[in-house]
């Protein structure tokens, strides 16, 4: 009997050491998680996009926004195919070296933005890339961060209202109504 309740007691001390090495890696693995979400989330997110101008503008910009935090620093963008707007060389020529620069500092909440170019006359050029991938390379007060890569395809904001009236537009239209009020005979 004395066996056997020695032989129990093993069985049991091997479990309780089982159980106790299990929750050890466990809580290895809860503190390296909780470490990497400290980590992340102080470190800033640097986003590339091609996005409107503003609302009901025809224009597209290239923009690199900071949505973290901290300050991102040695901030690298790739860009592939390189950006072409179709507007201007001289204009893609000058997009293409706002991205081959290192942006030295990114502050949290910066948003810095570059004419791409007007949307309805890219729009209707099926020659023009419509699929960039975009990574961008930067580092926070840890040091490096993770590179982020983005896909931006233009052919889903084809049919956003890029085609609206820009301001411009509708001044030139209030113009146009007010001579044409003002040539009424008065009633």
């Amino acid at each position: 009997m004395s066996n056997l309740i020695a032989a129990l007691a093993v069985i049991i001390s091997l479990a309780a050491l089982a159980y106790a090495r299990l929750q050890a890696v466990y809580s290895r693995q809860q503190l390296k998680l909780a470490e990497r979400i400290r980590r992340e989330a102080s470190e800033p997110y640097v986003v590339a996009d091609i996005q409107p101008r503003a609302g009901g503008s025809g224009l597209l910009v290239f923009t690199v926004e900071n949505i973290g935090p901290t300050v991102a620093r040695d901030v690298e963008l790739s860009v592939t195919p390189p950006l072409k707007g179709g507007e201007r060389t001289d204009w893609d020529e000058k997009i293409a070296q706002v991205v081959g620069r290192k942006i030295p500092h990114l502050p949290p909440h910066r948003r810095l933005e570059w004419f791409f170019t007007f949307g309805p006359r890219f729009m209707a050029n099926p020659d023009l890339p419509r699929l960039y991938t975009v990574t961008v390379k930067s580092h926070g007060p840890a040091g490096p961060v993770e590179p982020l890569t983005y896909i931006i395809d233009l052919d889903v904001i084809q049919a956003m209202a890029l085609d609206r009236d820009t301001v411009v537009a509708k001044l030139d239209a209030i113009a146009e109504n007010t001579k044409a009020l003002k040539k009424l005979p008065n009633q």
